[in-house]
């Protein structure tokens, strides 16, 4: 069972306030639909109060655009039920690709501006003279509902985002330490792969979170550099300890691992960040492969020794905003990955939800058809950036059908017997005080809104009670269409798993390596997508199966493989190997996972044997990542 304490209660007695306040003002205005303002309260409302007022801008925005658009579509093709039907699919499937693209705060915007024109066009068309007042009553109930949210969340014990996001910060930054003092342990307790697993999600939360705080009610807050300075170390720190990782492991099997002492230092300060930085790890000369490994070895723990550095500045600053700028770091806005594929696709389930839906509507002439549209299509852009949004639009089925009693209760037994506003917002106590406690709490927020999206939509509150029996029974079946339509749609079209989404993730890393070796100049852009790939890849690699994570780990060895291509590929003594590197890569985006040819490793070995002391460090990586497997360099191999 769930546990509510103190900060659940005050949460959910915002919410209810909230609501009741948008209902009152709406009841007050005489405005047709209250219930589109309570219901925005529930939708809006989150335990953050810079996340509620972001919500809160982007709806209103996004209800505003989606609004015009029905304003113009409607009346221009309401003669023309299949031609409205597919311009109004369309546009919801083309916003709907936009956010899948954003993947900023902006993205919610996108989706509200499209889902909203079909909330309201489809509902619409039997009385197309009636849009703008729709429409216009919409953003009105829409406007109501994200500013009582956004006041009494902003004024009432607010929770702000910042002092939370420096809180997990140092969570983080805690588990790194506890990740990187153990790879340097001794004797490692061998649980890295869980820390891994674990801090991946936790820099994927930390992202998050970080989006809202623009918005936040703190009167200091951490600029929007600093948080992305700090995002791309913690993700950095995940390669660079793999790295360290392995040169470590296969130094301790070949019977040549460095002297504890050689780390011992750079733990201590791992443990302990009062002690004074470490000296940079000194390389030591190439000689051997064993001496090749140990300096490799050596600058990857420079690299991350400064990496550390850095991020320990930066949550230092974070957490307490009002200290100095570490003026030393550079930041900057980072371009992010984008999947056009998985937009794509995701667009088209949408499409063709709504289409399937207006098709039948028109068909069969059934009245409530316009509701299993627009159901159709909200549910379709609500759980689209999942890979697998199944399985979140059959619990929001579930949950909504588990609202129906309780909406029935209440509409057919309790509301006749209520007059005026004051009984009303104490018989809607009970529930909204019960679910809206539930609902601050993670685990059960994706079951509760459904619920309260289901029991306000059910009740249909307005100024004068009219009760309909048939009407609310239809209206409910033709939710239950709807979102049987977008899961249809989403499984034969959409749906992907883990691994593949992870494999989709490497192939895209291959294009990138092909292409970086024509432009190596790119490598700032280069680093920021893969940086970006890097918390995507590793937020999934707990949930593929045992047999799928040695892709997920040859993932992270292509990450570290275009540093090491970067740094050789503007050396024309290295141009045979960067290329023969580039036609591999190629090669991979257009077929099946293969083993790099043995050619590629002569070239390797070749390059190494002439090579310049400076680029001995960025060959034996390169060594190490594409070939894990091969014996060392200059020993003898078995032949097959």
């Amino acid at each position: 069972m769930p546990r509510v304490g103190l900060r659940e209660t005050l949460f959910s007695a915002n919410c209810f306030v909230a609501a009741m306040l948008a209902l009152f003002v709406s009841f007050s205005l005489g405005l047709d639909r209250p219930f589109w303002a309570m219901a925005t309260v529930y939708i809006t409302s989150q335990p953050l109060s810079g996340a509620v007022r972001s919500k809160a801008v982007y709806r209103i925005a996004g209800t505003t655009v989606g609004g015009l658009v029905t304003v113009i579509l409607v009346p221009a093709l309401v003669n023309a039920p299949v031609l409205l039907s597919l311009a109004l699919a369309l546009w919801v499937a083309g916003c709907q690709f936009v956010s899948l693209l954003d993947r900023t705060p902006r993205a919610y915007l996108f989706m509200l501006a499209g889902y909203t024109a079909a909330l309201i066009g489809f509902p619409a068309v039997t009385h197309p003279e009636a849009i703008f007042d729709i429409a216009v009553l919409r953003v009105q109930e829409i406007g109501i509902g994200v500013l009582c949210a956004s006041l009494m969340h902003s004024l009432v014990f607010p929770r702000n985002v910042s002092a939370v996001f420096g809180a997990r910060a140092k969570a983080v930054l805690a588990e790194a330490e506890g990740w990187i003092a153990d790879v340097l342990a001794a004797e490692p307790s061998g649980a890295t792969a869980r820390e891994r697993r674990r801090l991946a999600a936790d820099v994927t939360d930390l992202h998050v979170t970080a989006t809202h705080i623009p918005f936040d009610t703190a009167r200091i807050r951490p600029t929007r550099a600093m948080l992305t300075g700090l995002q791309d170390r913690l993700v950095q720190l995940i390669p660079l300890v793999s790295a360290v990782e392995d040169r470590m492991r296969v130094l301790a099997g070949r019977g040549a691992a460095m002297p504890p002492a050689a780390t011992a230092a750079i733990r201590a300060w791992v443990l302990d960040p009062m002690l004074p930085r470490p000296a940079a790890a000194l390389p030591t000369a190439a000689g051997d492969w064993d001496a090749m490994l140990r300096l490799n070895l050596a600058t990857r723990l420079n690299e991350l020794v400064t990496a550390l550095a850095e991020t320990r500045a930066l949550v230092a600053a974070i957490a307490d905003p009002a200290a100095p700028r570490p003026a030393d770091i550079a930041v900057a806005v980072r371009p992010l990955h984008r999947d056009y594929g998985i937009a794509l696709l995701s667009a088209t389930a949408t499409m063709l939800a709504v289409l399937g839906c207006c098709l039948f509507w028109i068909v069969t002439g059934w009245p409530e058809g316009a509701i299993a549209a627009m159901i159709a299509a909200v549910v379709c852009c609500f759980f689209a950036t999942l890979d697998d949004p199944v399985p979140a639009q059959r619990g929001f089925l579930i949950w909504t059908i588990a609202s129906l009693p309780l909406a029935a209760v209440y509409l057919f037994a309790v509301l006749p017997a209520v007059h005026g506003f004051a009984m009303l917002a104490l018989a809607l106590a009970p529930p909204l005080l019960a679910l809206g406690t539930l609902m601050a709490i993670p685990a059960w927020y994706g079951r509760m809104m459904p619920m309260l999206i289901g029991f306000s939509s059910g009740l249909a509150l307005t100024n004068i009670y009219a009760v309909d029996a048939a009407g609310f029974f239809n209206s409910n079946i033709a939710q239950v269409i709807g979102v049987a339509a977008a899961m249809m749609t989403t499984r034969l079209i959409r749906s992907i798993g883990a691994g593949t989404a992870i494999r989709r993730l490497r192939r895209a890393g291959w294009r990138d390596l092909a292409a970086l070796v024509e432009r190596p100049a790119q490598i700032a852009t280069w680093r920021s997508r893969m940086v970006d790939r890097i918390g995507l890849l590793a937020a999934r690699i707990g949930e593929v199966e045992e047999e799928e994570r040695d892709g997920a780990a040859a993932a992270l060895r292509e990450l570290r493989m275009g540093l090491s291509l970067a740094q050789l590929a503007g050396d024309p003594h290295h141009r045979p190997l960067v290329q023969a590197l580039g036609g591999h890569f190629r090669d991979l985006t257009h077929g099946d996972e293969a083993s790099p040819p043995p050619a590629l490793l002569d070239h390797i070995d070749q390059a190494i044997a002439k090579a310049e002391p400076g680029a001995i460090a960025s060959l034996v990586g390169l060594r190490r990542n594409v070939f894990p497997a091969a014996p060392g360099w200059g020993e003898p191999r078995l032949v097959a």
